[in-house]
């Protein structure tokens, strides 16, 4: 980066829009992923669609890669911004533009934050479903960089099945506007692009009604497997929950180290079930859902709605919770077939025994999606050497599944590395020519997602 594209971007967004000082710096050059560090040049709070199309067009005739930002609560280090990049922090776009609540339509910019839409669409009887456990800082264009999903996935869906339009800043065409039923392709190629396509600067969104009702259930299981196993009848059977968690013994533990919450310590694993609809449906579903579980071995337990709420809370905090058990981890993420759910715990769990790493492993099995964590001491430079060897493991694990890399995390640069192994010579040269024809001179998010 030379003094002249310094120059020219403040000159033309304004030097008040810019961070260059090395110890603000220093802040941006992380994301929530442990162990990645970046070293950018500078920062722009980009507040307009202005801003970002200018900033863009800058870096594009010097060369500069350009890491695009919101809440940068990556767990695969898709925010990691090279030595000498451009961030562009989208944070301060944060207006909803529009909301319809007859239509439950919504129009938004990036850097609005997921738990206050969330909330904002609540008190107007609407859902948006998307729910990662990052909500509280995860903002919805990072939902859109990642195809972020949450608990409500399998009955409501991810944030690809709640997008109408986009508004997206490219190195190759400038803005483009996209919909629904015209450029269904190319907005199903900028969700999950992590940021390497180009800038999200406004999101369209359909809404659902919020429901009704609520109930949940907890299954106690003796072991992980007995849990995953169960997961598929329910499915099968037709039962449709809002949401089907999936807790394992270590995670469990973490929980309550932190915090009396009331989970079953003696539980090998665990299963949370909540089914939502008008009453009749949640009462049909209710009896059916805990034949179920009982017919498979489950310890079947009615939830209030006040500890229901603590529960989903909890389940929020895992990520703080299990650092009681190791000062740091790895935070994987995986999507299997249901019927691979059980065997795919196994085949991790003992992957990490025969390495002496702990692993936590929960996830939304409704879907698939699985999140082993590897945990480790950093003071330990061998168990933390071990911790990371694993991540070929899991990997593995899933695609021998029959599954995929990430269900909901993305791939970033923590599994760049695996994007070969899962992906046919053909597929993979697509994947490089879109790359192409969207970021030709390869200056957006340069070394994530996509391969060499």
């Amino acid at each position: 980066m030379t003094q002249a594209f310094l120059d020219e971007l403040s000159r033309t967004v304004g030097y008040d829009r810019l961070i260059t000082d090395p110890g603000q710096l220093m802040a941006y050059g992380y994301d929530a992923t442990m162990g990645y560090r970046g070293d950018p040049r500078v920062v722009l709070l980009a507040s307009t669609e202005t801003d970002v199309s200018q900033a863009l067009t800058i870096a594009l005739a010097h060369g500069v890669p350009c890491v695009p930002r919101g809440g940068a609560t990556s767990l695969s280090a898709a925010v990691i911004p090279p030595s000498g990049s451009l961030v562009i922090d989208t944070n301060q776009m944060q207006r909803i533009k529009h909301f319809d609540i007859d239509r439950r339509r919504a129009t938004v910019e990036p850097g609005v934050v997921t738990r206050d839409f969330r909330a904002y669409a609540a008190r107007r009887g609407l859902l948006y479903p998307p729910d990662p456990s990052s909500e509280a800082t995860a903002t919805i264009g990072g939902n859109v960089a990642t195809n972020a999903g949450g608990p409500f996935a399998y009955k409501y869906g991810v944030t690809r099945d709640a997008i109408t339009e986009l508004r997206v800043v490219t190195p190759a065409t400038g803005i483009i506007e996209l919909s629904r039923g015209r450029d269904d392709v190319v907005i199903d190629i900028i969700i999950g692009s992590e940021g390497t396509l180009g800038v999200v600067t406004e999101i369209g969104l359909q809404l659902k009604a919020m429901p009704a009702i609520h109930a949940m259930r907890a299954a106690a299981f003796p072991n992980g497997p007995e849990a995953l196993r169960t997961v598929e009848a329910i499915i099968n059977q037709g039962v449709v929950p809002a949401k089907l968690e999936f807790l394992d013994d270590v995670t469990i533990e973490s929980l309550e180290r932190a915090h009396p919450w009331g989970f079953p310590r003696q539980a090998g694993g665990l299963l949370l079930a909540e089914l939502d609809g008008d009453e009749s449906e949640v009462a049909a579903a209710t009896t059916q859902i805990d034949a179920i579980l009982q017919t498979f071995g489950g310890d079947v337990a009615t939830v209030r709605p006040d500890q229901a709420e603590r529960w989903w809370d909890a389940r929020r905090g895992i990520t703080a919770s299990l650092a009681l058990i190791r000062p740091a981890k790895i935070g994987e993420d995986i999507c299997v077939p249901r019927s691979q759910l059980a065997s795919t715990f196994e085949k991790i769990k003992a992957a990490a025994s025969a390495a002496d790493v702990i692993v936590a492993i929960f996830g939304h099995a409704a879907d698939g999606t699985l999140h082993p964590n590897l945990l480790y001491d950093p003071a330990d430079e061998d168990e933390a050497e071990r911790a990371t060897n694993l991540l070929a493991n899991v990997a593995e694990a899933g695609l021998a599944a029959g599954g995929i890399l990430s269900g909901e995390h993305g791939l970033g640069r923590v599994k760049r590395p695996f994007v070969k192994r899962a992906y046919d010579p053909h597929t993979l040269e697509t994947m490089r020519r879109i790359k192409k024809a969207f970021d030709p001179d390869g200056v957006m998010n340069p070394g994530v997602m996509w391969p060499d």
